[in-house]
């Protein structure tokens, strides 16, 4: 029907769908590997979240303090930093270092929502609270007992994790075959830093 109007009319009908975008090359195997690194976490999710931290620029400071490509503050690079690209340090201005943090650190933030959505301590989308805590924090996921509110909560945790969920879909070609990458510096052991992020 619309197509016949549309005809009538000599207009032409595009069908509307998802706005794809590429990461920078040089991103794309780190992405895929930082995935890799659990299950839950996908390679688009993360390009999505360097998309909104930093716009895939590796020079960022925020006026808080966090830096590189996917925003880290010192204190919380100093438990998730890696040299993951085995150049002798840990730098997360680096996108393998930064990417490969990324992904350890989401991955733990996951298996900590999806266990309190589990055991009914939180409620929401195990997902979305996972970025809602790499935005504000675990602690203010467990205390809220789901996706903050009031205050920055709402207007900058929030929209936080929209923005991501909106840009993921123009990612999703990255969740294709992955890119070998040489021997990540990983050595990750999620359940030993549990009780670290209340």
């Amino acid at each position: 029907m619309l197509s016949t109007t549309a005809a009538a009319l000599g207009v032409t009908v595009a069908l509307a769908s998802p706005a794809s975008a590429n990461a920078p090359s040089e991103y794309v195997p780190w992405l895929q590997s930082a995935a890799a690194q659990c299950s839950g976490i996908s390679a688009s999710l993360l390009a999505a979240q360097i998309q909104a931290e930093s716009d895939f620029r590796t020079n960022v400071v925020s006026s808080a303090g966090a830096v590189g490509p996917a925003q880290f503050m010192p204190g919380t690079w100093a438990t998730w930093g890696v040299d993951a690209d085995g150049d002798g340090r840990a730098d997360p201005r680096s996108i393998p270092d930064s990417v490969t943090a990324q992904g350890r650190f989401m991955c733990h933030l996951y298996s900590q929502t999806s266990a309190g959505v589990r055991n009914g301590t939180l409620r929401g989308d195990p997902l979305d609270l996972a970025l809602a805590a790499y935005n504000a924090g675990l602690g203010a996921v467990q205390r809220a007992g789901g996706m903050p509110s009031g205050g920055e909560y709402t207007t900058q945790t929030q929209p936080y994790v929209a923005k991501i969920k909106a840009f993921e879909p123009r990612y999703r070609s990255l969740n294709g075959p992955t890119t070998t990458l040489p021997q990540v510096n990983a050595g990750l052991d999620f359940g030993s830093l549990e009780g670290l992020f209340f």
